[in-house]
């Protein structure tokens, strides 16, 4: 019997861009934000654009799948916020993941922390995001124009254990302790309530949001929950080059 061929990322180290500050590993407390709306679309995208801009130390899921989030929070230590970021399903060992290529919010103080905290390099734009009676809206703009303008439409309510979406925790290019790395957004979510409904995509600039190569083709799924979220200290790095599975991954050593 043959070997299982194991599908990697093509992209070289030197090219992944880091996050403008380093991490951030200094003790940090779990922060627990009420009634935070996530957003969650998946879109299929060429497998061969997901092997070239995935990092060498990855694995693309199959098929390809770009994942866009889009996190209003109406209460924090930073005030309201809503924070949108896309990026590239992938796995580290077996573990999902998804490869931040693009982070954009309106509040300053908060994209600071998720950017020192978390490696998502977040980018200064007017983020929106809105809930009406038959869709669930998100947009970023940035110098007034639309780069990105998506909506969930025909919802459904989800009950049970239906209600629990399962989300692929970002994984963002930063400095750690003085060496790049992918650090793993940590979270915990507790459910409130969840609907599910047909994606639909106005608008979308790929060089704006990140990167022109990065594209969504077919819909799969759009979803939207109201949760309690748990911002945890990021635990494990990943490197760029060697995979999970061969030793890539360790914790991150914390003063």
């Amino acid at each position: 019997m043959n070997a299982p061929v194991l599908l990697y990322g093509n992209r070289a180290p030197s090219t992944v861009t880091l996050a403008a500050e380093p991490l951030d590993v200094s003790p940090q407390e779990t922060l627990v934000l009420p009634d935070v709306a996530i957003l969650y679309v998946l879109f299929e995208m060429p497998m061969t654009v997901a092997l070239e801009r995935l990092p060498v130390a990855l694995h693309p899921s199959i098929p390809a799948v770009l994942g866009i989030t889009v996190m209003h929070a109406k209460e924090s230590p930073f005030g309201e916020f809503t924070l949108a970021y896309q990026g590239i399903a992938c796995r580290t060992g077996i573990k999902p993941r998804h490869f931040i290529t693009g982070a954009f919010c309106g509040n300053a103080q908060a994209a600071h922390y998720f950017t020192v905290r978390y490696g998502l390099d977040v980018r200064a734009a007017e983020v929106s995001y809105l809930e009406t009676y038959d869709r669930v809206h998100g947009e970023v703009r940035v110098d007034g124009r639309s780069i990105l303008d998506l909506s969930i439409v025909e919802c459904l309510p989800l009950v049970g254990n239906g209600a629990l979406i399962k989300y692929s925790p970002p994984l963002a290019a930063t400095r750690v302790n003085g060496e790049p790395a992918l650090v793993q957004f940590e979270a915990g979510y507790d459910f409130k309530r969840s609907i599910r409904g047909r994606p639909q995509l106005t608008a979308f600039d790929a060089a704006a949001l990140g990167d022109a190569a990065v594209k969504p083709a077919t819909p799969i799924a759009g979803s939207n929950s109201v949760v309690d979220l748990h911002l945890m200290p990021v635990r494990f790095q990943v490197d760029l080059t060697t995979p999970a599975e061969a030793g890539g991954a360790k914790k991150v050593t914390r003063p």
